[in-house]
């Protein structure tokens, strides 16, 4: 990736780089830490630290005060990332892609954030993107080898 590739960051991506225990960690980590690092632009909607902390607190287990330290870490300490409003026109893009591409406005939102904002890709550990993005000429950024992915399902912090 180059220095001004911007690539959209999901949800996911963001909860398993701030959580070191997960398994997909040590995959995300350094692909997500080069972008932090310079060497192409973070991209992503405004929401996803909040929802990221829902899924860090409420589906993983994980520690209400750290998953929140964790999140504030994070936006206080990584000025490339660019977050991104969801606009009434981003929805509305979603709901046609969705409509378009046979598939839910969830995830199809995050592909409106990467073409409104002139995205190259997105990084997911959602297998579901390498076809959306294939779709809407986006680059798919998985750094999760599949046999890792397989174990996220039953992955739950003690």
């Amino acid at each position: 990736m180059a220095a001004r590739d911007k690539i959209t960051i999901d949800v996911n991506t963001l909860a398993i780089f701030l959580v070191e225990d997960h398994p997909g960690n040590r995959y995300v980590a350094p692909q997500l830490e080069e972008g932090l690092e310079g060497r192409f632009i973070p991209l992503t909607p405004d929401i996803v630290p909040v929802r990221a902390y829902w899924i860090m607190t409420r589906q993983w287990g994980c520690d209400r005060e750290e998953s929140e330290k964790a999140i504030r870490h994070f936006l206080d300490h990584y000025p490339t990332v660019q977050y991104c409003r969801i606009t009434r026109e981003v929805v509305h893009v979603a709901f046609e892609l969705a409509r378009e591409l046979h598939h839910d406005a969830f995830d199809t939102a995050y592909l409106a954030v990467a073409l409104q904002n002139q995205a190259t890709g997105i990084m997911t550990t959602d297998t579901d993107f390498r076809n959306l993005c294939q779709k809407k000429h986006l680059r798919y950024v998985n750094p999760v080898p599949t046999r890792v992915l397989e174990k996220f399902a039953a992955w739950k912090t003690a």
